[in-house]
């Protein structure tokens, strides 16, 4: 079975981890599913934990490959210096091969286009991760 609760808790504290002025604190962070009201001028960031299909691949093992977007949040009319400074912090520290929980990495890093609405200039990351897990019923087909 895939430990989602693993690969959010590990996604989380690479993303708490990240030493940078520009990064809000983890108040102003929206976790999924949690309340958040984002405050007029204050940077924030929204998480979003996307599943992937689960299959079974060689030695009986199951493996997934979901993506979390981070949706970088910024004042509207602030400008995209900073935000892409950010940005660019977040992708290191998710660079291809970051192990986020036990059996669970990260493999790919994005930055999708940036966007406006009438208060917030969002630039989304999205991380691609691939997880692992090993059937406790048989290995390879034997009992």
């Amino acid at each position: 079975m895939i430990n989602y609760t693993a690969i959010r808790q590990g996604l989380r504290t690479v993303l708490l981890n990240i030493v940078d002025p520009a990064m809000p604190s983890a108040a102003n962070i929206a976790w999924e599913n949690r309340e958040y009201d984002p405050q007029k001028g204050v940077p924030w960031i929204r998480e979003t934990l996307i599943p992937g299909i689960e299959r079974k691949v060689a030695y009986d093992e199951l493996q997934t490959v979901g993506i979390v977007q981070y949706d970088l949040n910024w004042p509207l009319g602030d400008g995209t210096e900073e935000i892409e400074a950010l940005v660019d912090t977040i992708k290191d520290a998710f660079a291809p091969n970051t192990t986020i929980a036990n059996h669970a990495l990260v493999y790919r890093t994005e930055r999708l286009a940036g966007r406006a609405d009438d208060k917030w200039y969002t630039i989304p990351i999205r991380l691609t991760y691939r997880a692992f897990a090993f059937s406790v019923v048989g290995t390879c087909g034997l009992p």
